[in-house]
């Protein structure tokens, strides 16, 4: 008797670790995965920066949008905050312990978060495409997002 529970708690223990097991695996695949390069181009020129896919969200270096296409970039050390102006849109990306939290004209981001990598901040492609009024088309193979203001025509 105590050799068959003994036979038959192995069993369940040893089906237990192969289910967790196989539960856990994509997680920590899929965190351990470096981000990706993206060739970024603005109404079909090349940028001369890349951005990153992350966990699905093509990322977009905000100096890049400063130094590319004009979009003022300020930033307030005294409360760890960037912004973003374009014409009326405003992006807010406060720095905190846990993360960046976004605020997009005055109101709560609940897209997708800004991140820093490398020590460069990174925001969503939709939060321009949502807030700043872009418009984009993607290439999945050749990892290629062409992003324009909106009344562009994309071929």
């Amino acid at each position: 008797m105590f050799k068959n529970k003994f036979r038959r708690n192995s069993i369940l223990l040893l089906a237990g670790i192969l289910v967790l097991g196989t539960l856990i695996q994509p997680v920590i695949a899929s965190a351990a995965a470096p981000p990706r390069q993206v060739k970024l181009e603005w109404n079909g020129t090349r940028l001369p920066e890349n951005g990153l896919l992350i966990n699905g969200n093509t990322m977009i270096p905000v100096v890049l949008l400063r130094d590319s296409l004009g979009v003022t970039l300020r930033y307030e050390p005294a409360v760890k905050t960037y912004t973003l102006l374009q014409n009326d849109d405003q992006l807010d990306m406060v720095m905190t312990a846990s993360g960046v939290t976004m605020r997009l004209n005055n109101h709560q981001w609940n897209g997708p978060s800004a991140q820093v990598v490398n020590g460069r901040m990174y925001i969503p492609f939709t939060v321009l495409r949502d807030g700043f009024g872009y418009q984009s088309s993607w290439n999945a193979v050749q990892l290629k997002l062409n992003f324009a203001k909106k009344g562009v025509f994309f071929e």
